[in-house]
């Protein structure tokens, strides 16, 4: 997929990942880029770094947990730009804590963002697509336990980043043939994704504070965003639907693999059933 000369949009952009998504955008020729963003101070920050390097760029201020913000953003990219090709879905939250210490609002709060915001996009922006003759690309961030083993803390925020993958592959499936999609997969990366709790809506909780611990972890061993961000341009120009950050992930998925392996071969040691086994009789 050539980037050059294309109309971007990505969500959650004012900082972290997203950023590193948009800069990296255009620096590979994007003609023009939309920034979103739940704050606006940030995005005018980012598209201003954007306008610094020639390229065209706005900011629009967009909560996707709701559809019609969303449309909204999608309106408005193609309003601001005349054609848009490539989507980034980044915009995300996380909470961290034991999994039965984990409220209704914890959960209903990172899938709110976390995938119903991802499916906002792709239908918003999918739907458009496909009126285009123009190739046009989606990439979904999930995470690395999007495929891997969950870790302890993270119950609900796995289980988001689990169905992004779903939505992305399903999608995949169903329009691939006119829309390219990928899934990034990051692991630890230095964001400040560890006080995502400070835009949690009243409704859901309310603002939350941070951990400190959670900070210093990211700082110390996270990648860079940008990057992160240079990798999901090379991913996008490659056409690959997993973008990688950690080579290490390798490892998690062949832990679950191992594990689906080994408990069919205990539960079927004979091996598969016979073809007219396999599908039940019809009355």
């Amino acid at each position: 997929m050539e980037i050059k000369g294309t109309g971007a949009v990505v969500t959650g952009a004012g900082s972290g990942i997203g950023r590193g998504i948009a800069l990296a955008l255009a620096e590979a020729g994007a003609a023009g880029i939309v920034v979103a963003d739940v704050q606006q101070d940030p995005i005018d920050a980012v598209a201003e770094e954007i306008r610094s390097k020639g390229i065209k760029a706005a900011a629009f201020r967009c909560d996707v947990s709701k559809a019609e913000s969303v449309e909204a953003l999608a309106d408005f990219a193609w309003r601001t730009l005349d054609h848009v090709e490539i989507l980034c879905n980044n915009a995300g939250v996380v909470t961290t804590g034991p999994g039965f210490a984990t409220t209704e609002d914890d959960l209903r709060w990172q899938f709110e963002v976390n995938v119903f915001g991802v499916f906002f996009g792709c239908k918003s922006f999918g739907r458009r697509f496909l009126k285009s003759e123009a190739r046009a690309w989606i990439c979904n961030t999930g995470s690395h336990h999007s495929v891997g083993t969950p870790s302890v803390g993270l119950p609900t925020y796995v289980a988001s980043k689990h169905a992004v993958l779903g939505f992305t592959d399903a999608f995949r499936l169903e329009y691939g043939n006119r829309i390219g999609f990928s899934i990034l997969c990051p692991g630890i990366v230095n964001t400040n994704a560890w006080d995502a709790g400070r835009n949690r809506p009243n409704e859901l909780g309310g603002p939350t504070k941070g951990s400190q611990q959670n900070q210093a972890a990211l700082q110390n061993y996270g990648l860079s965003p940008e990057f992160v961000g240079q990798l999901v341009a090379k991913g996008i120009r490659s056409e690959e639907f997993f973008i990688w950050t950690h080579p290490f992930t390798i490892e998690l998925i062949e832990k679950r693999y191992h594990e689906c392996r080994d408990s069919i071969q205990r539960q079927w040691p004979d091996g598969p059933l016979p073809e007219h086994k396999r599908t039940p009789s019809r009355v």
